[in-house]
């Protein structure tokens, strides 16, 4: 028997939509050099800054944020409280909250927060809450020699050491400029305040304070006459020529503010995203800013909101870039100087080398050895697989032969990046009583059969080769052997 072996390579030549791809080995914080902009980090150096700061505290703390765990911020405000008689006044959301589910923080613990207001908040803390209070910030003294922190992060444990998080240390106008802030929303539009029970009791408005023109503070207020931070983050993407890199938790595809990074897009202005692999938030929100060329970059905890425009224009913020965000509730931000500025602009480019996936819009599957899926919420890898498939067949008839062997084979599968076939065509050997005369490669003979008929057959023989089958092509109806070695 003779076997006759032809072998296809084939190269998916098709494209991913969306994908989502590996990027660098993980996020590597720049807590720890020397630069204007704070990334948190598992070196605890914010952290250690902000207690540090309450540490030296010696008449009032002011902290805002929308989830609080119980951390050492939380012993060093009651240091401040018991040892030097500080004044600490607390604003916060998540007491408004406690009945819903808090997607910010995975390990927010319900029974633990409410552990936390009864046992340390109650008796040491003047403590207010609002449902739509989402700023995060800290201020130490502010009327005396402030000092002041604008954060991203919620005062939690993941906040300052697990998620990439920003923060800016403030300047003594921004402290103070923060400072009416807090006084105005706390007196204003605080709704719960916590007693001394651990219970939390309406309050209302004492219609005594308002809000100065602001110059140094960004901001988003229920008092919507003084939201200036929307204002101030449109203008500035508006006015962007070549680069525009942002970082958000949550982002609204409908709102002003990103349609108008969408039209950039669109314009050829370089548009880069860093959030989290959220499911729902990559189908629904993203796939258009891809469409129009986005790159955006994921990290499982990234939380943090920032905005720099062709290098040139900083902004850290507190609000999402959804309507809550941006248009009602409470949220702070500040604009950078041209030192903070640089220094965004480093820790965006650490971030885009090193978050851990990335997504663009489409990409050629043979240049990709594995993809991320979503499955359970969570992205998982898939390896892009090198196929394989092996075929064999008796030939009878020379139109066996190339059916055979002139197969089409395409690669449907998106996951399939190669296949290999082997296909092997096995011709039986001439039967004994017939005779052939050696030809080089092939030949054709006529026999005698039963009844004096005689008929012709197609002999191959060893030197035959694959490449030798167009020859025999005009004897496509003749039967087909192989010449007895």
């Amino acid at each position: 028997m003779k076997f006759l072996i032809k072998e296809i390579n084939i190269i998916n030549e098709g494209t991913i939509q969306f994908p989502i791809f590996p990027n660098g080995s993980g996020w590597k914080s720049t807590e720890k050099e020397k630069i204007s902009v704070i990334e948190s980090g598992e070196g605890k150096v914010l952290f250690s800054k902000i207690i540090k700061a309450i540490d030296s505290a010696k008449q009032m703390v002011c902290l805002q944020s929308f989830l609080i765990q119980d951390t050492e911020i939380i012993d060093a405000l009651i240091r401040a409280v018991e040892e030097r008689e500080v004044k600490v006044f607390v604003l916060s959301s998540a007491e408004a909250r406690l009945k819903e589910t808090i997607e910010e923080e995975e390990d927010f613990i319900k029974a633990n927060y409410i552990q936390l207001l009864e046992g340390k908040f109650k008796n040491h803390f003047v403590h207010r809450t609002a449902e739509n209070f989402h700023g995060k910030y800290i201020l130490i003294d502010p009327t005396s020699k402030p000092k002041g922190f604008v954060c991203t992060n919620n005062f939690t444990e993941n906040g300052f050491t697990k998620n990439p998080e920003l923060a800016i240390e403030l300047n003594n106008e921004q402290c103070e400029e923060l400072f009416k802030i807090f006084v105005y929303h706390f007196w204003e539009h605080s709704t719960d305040e916590q007693t001394a029970t651990n219970e939390f009791a309406k309050v209302k408005p004492v219609n005594k304070f308002i809000l100065p023109k602001l110059e140094n503070i960004l901001l988003t207020s229920p008092n919507s006459k003084s939201n200036s931070l929307n204002k101030t983050l449109l203008a500035a993407i508006n006015k962007a020529k070549k680069t525009i890199s942002f970082s958000t938790f949550q982002l609204d595809k409908n709102i002003e503010l990103v349609k108008a990074i969408t039209d950039k897009a669109k314009q050829n202005v370089s548009v880069t995203l860093f959030c989290r692999p959220i499911e729902k938030q990559f189908n629904e929100q993203l796939k258009e800013l891809l469409e129009v060329g986005a790159q955006i970059y994921f990290h499982p905890l990234t939380h943090s909101k920032s905005l720099l425009i062709d290098n040139k224009d900083g902004f850290v913020f507190t609000a999402n870039l959804i309507a809550n965000g941006l248009d009602n509730g409470l949220e702070v931000g500040v604009q950078l100087n041209e030192e903070q500025t640089n220094d965004l602009a480093t820790i965006h480019l650490s971030w885009q080398d090193n978050f851990p996936t990335r997504a663009t819009k489409v990409a050629n599957v043979k240049d990709l050895k594995e993809i991320q899926i979503f499955k359970d919420r969570k992205l998982t890898t898939k390896t892009l697989i090198d196929d394989t498939k092996a075929e064999s067949k008796k030939i009878v008839m020379v139109a066996d032969l190339f059916s055979f062997l002139n197969q089409k084979f395409e690669i449907k599968d998106s996951s399939t990046k190669t296949l290999k076939v082997k296909l092997t065509a096995e011709i039986e050997d001439l039967p004994a009583k017939y005779k052939t005369n050696g030809a080089d490669k092939f030949e054709v003979i006529e026999v005698d059969e039963d009844k004096g008929k005689k008929s012709k057959l197609v002999v191959v023989n060893s030197k035959f080769e694959i490449n030798d089958i167009d020859k025999i092509q005009e004897w496509k109806d003749l039967k087909i052997y192989s010449a007895n070695a």
